[in-house]
């Protein structure tokens, strides 16, 4: 059950964390299942409390939520969950868009594309998300706002989230080529410096995205 889980020389507490993160991506721990901090504690050989303290910080995150009656749970998203973190990631994402100018510098999403088109060849879906958040980070940056940024980056675990799920199901990162075109058409689009072109293959792709996701989170729903 904790293969994932690697104990090495720094915060075991992190460590827990992000072991735990990656067995939740991974569907090591589905959602809606119940994180049982006793068994983890005894499998790892730690106290309870420092699995404690792992679950909180992944439950920060978002990825694991309370219930009443249960504990600690492997967070199942509802729809409405999925359309609010898409339509935040739509607005701030397109609000970039439609501010590209001529003066915009494109230096941060040119190097994130090319970070991005690096992976791909990786073929390891971790790493592959991991830079396509990248690239979509740098596009909110263009707005030159922290805050922006900031807000965006508390998207980012579920946004991970999300993009892991697409990645399994659809096994995108078989399939380099299309991924790499689908961002590609983003940053030709940014550098077209036409708002009104960037804004429709941001909210295309996103929109498109967006469906699917719900589209498989509801067949797991109905399955379940």
């Amino acid at each position: 059950m904790v293969e994932q889980i690697k104990i090495v020389h720094s915060s075991t507490v992190q460590q827990v964390a992000d072991g735990l993160t990656a067995m939740i991506l991974s569907g090591g721990l589905k959602p809606g299942e119940r994180v049982r901090e006793s068994l983890i504690a005894d499998n790892l050989g730690l106290s309870r409390n420092t699995v404690r303290e792992a679950v909180r910080i992944v439950q920060a995150g978002g990825l694991i939520r309370h219930r009443a009656n249960q504990g600690a749970i492997v967070w199942d998203p509802t729809d409405a969950e999925i359309m609010d973190a898409y339509n935040a990631r739509y607005h701030l994402e397109t609000i970039a868009a439609r501010s590209i100018s001529e003066s915009t510098s494109m230096d941060e999403v040119h190097a994130a594309m090319e970070e991005f088109r690096t992976v791909l060849k990786s073929g390891d879906p971790f790493k592959i998300v991991e830079k396509d958040l990248a690239v979509h980070s740098a596009i909110v940056g263009l707005l030159g706002s922290q805050k922006m940024r900031t807000f965006y980056q508390q998207l980012v675990t579920e946004l991970r989230y999300f993009m892991f799920v697409l990645s399994i199901e659809h096994h995108e990162y078989e399939d380099p080529d299309t991924l790499e075109t689908e961002h590609q058409n983003i940053v030709d689009a940014l550098d077209s410096r036409d708002p009104v072109l960037a804004e429709k293959v941001i909210s295309d792709t996103i929109i498109q995205y967006r469906e699917s996701i719900r589209e498989i989170i509801a067949q797991r729903h109905q399955a379940g």
